[in-house]
């Protein structure tokens, strides 16, 4: 697949998705008018927000603006997040398109670009600041609840009633979007693990439904009391720290690690393949680093939760030039999320959503679906 046909099928992708009319309408900035800039600020430099930029690329070559990207230090660092949205200021942007990372840390500085005339679009995480016009991610609470429930089929293969069930452990990020994936991971395993409650309960309580709730539930609170939350890290060693400080105290037998980040992810899967640990414990990880896809190759992580970076970035440039257009943008969008092993890594579709602009091989050519 040539890489103008591999481009154009994962638009249409996507465009079914999301709905043609959400990405489409506005026209596909073939107009003539003056070129404007359009500043694209995310996070820290991970796979992730390199894809997030192409997509806003992408989307500016298409609809004719000059993009101004930067990219913080890292998911805490509010200084150069607040230097970029001065800098998109001075240059007299159009539109900012920020992944925050802070809720009302930035709040001043998006005063100050309203104030200039600047449409602000929110990308992955959400300033509380009422000029945001519009929100593009996927769902934090979603993604939390799709590696949970993918935790518990992977325990079930080997242990139906969950009977062998130790104690779970998470490792969070310090950016906001990690509470909302912790939360839907927790209440998403917690009511699934009970549900796999042994069968003679069942039997005993079946004519008794006010039993079998409260059964359910003194299960659901056992095991929110056995899930362990390390220290929330924003860098890998960190995290990797974390894991052994888990991993390593005799007091804690872990049956499930997850990660709600890059970052977070790898350190665990640095500690588990350190420790040797691959085959005793299920480990679920966010996001597709191409760290992140070696470790589950070689059967350290078990799955990753993948979102749509580069239809975040590209999403968001195409709404800042419908809210420029005066049009109406959705308040929020939600650009879903993909649960990923070794059982669907390779298939086409997966491949174009990890590598948007296709995977070069040794000679340069690019691939779908290697």
């Amino acid at each position: 697949m040539n890489k103008e046909k591999r481009k154009g099928f994962f638009k249409a992708v996507t465009a079914c998705t999301l709905t043609a009319a959400m990405l489409l309408s506005g026209g596909c900035g073939k107009q003539k008018e003056e070129k404007s800039k359009i500043a694209v600020i995310t996070k820290q430099k991970l796979s992730f927000w390199s894809d997030v930029q192409m997509g806003a690329e992408d989307a500016c070559n298409e609809l004719g603006f000059e993009l101004l990207y930067s990219v913080a230090d890292g998911d805490n660092d509010y200084v150069s997040q607040e230097a970029a949205i001065q800098h998109a200021i001075k240059e007299h942007a159009a539109a900012i398109v920020i992944a925050p990372n802070g809720k009302t840390e930035l709040n001043s500085a998006f005063e100050q670009a309203e104030k200039n005339g600047i449409k602000i679009i929110n990308i992955n995480s959400r300033a509380d600041y009422p000029g945001v016009i519009s929100l593009i991610r996927s769902s934090d609470t979603e993604g939390g609840s799709v590696a949970a429930r993918h935790a518990v089929e992977i325990l079930k293969k080997n242990d139906e009633n969950l009977t062998k069930l130790k104690n779970i452990a998470i490792i969070g990020h310090t950016a906001s979007t990690a509470e909302d994936r912790i939360s839907g991971f927790v209440d998403s395993f917690t009511n699934l693990a009970s549900s796999a409650i042994a069968p003679d309960v069942m039997v005993e309580n079946d004519q008794n439904p006010e039993k079998l709730a409260a059964a359910k539930q003194e299960k659901i609170e056992a095991y929110k009391k056995g899930i362990i939350k390390g220290t929330p890290c924003a860098k890998r060693d960190a995290a990797e720290e974390e894991a052994m400080k888990i991993l390593t105290n005799s007091a804690n037998e872990i049956s499930v690690i997850f990660g709600t980040n890059t970052n977070t992810t790898l350190g665990i899967c640095d500690a588990i393949s350190e420790l040797g640990l691959e085959d005793d414990i299920v480990v679920i990880g966010f996001n597709s680093d191409e760290e992140e896809l070696g470790y589950i190759r070689t059967g350290v992580l078990d799955g990753t939760v993948v979102q749509n970076p580069y239809m975040m970035g590209y999403v968001g440039v195409r709404y800042a030039k419908r809210s420029l257009q005066g049009d109406n943008v959705p308040s929020i969008l939600d650009t879903g999320t993909v649960y990923v092993d070794q059982t669907n890594l390779n298939t086409d579709f997966i491949q174009l959503l990890i590598y948007p602009r296709g995977k070069n091989d040794e000679d340069g050519n690019t691939e779908v679906g290697k």
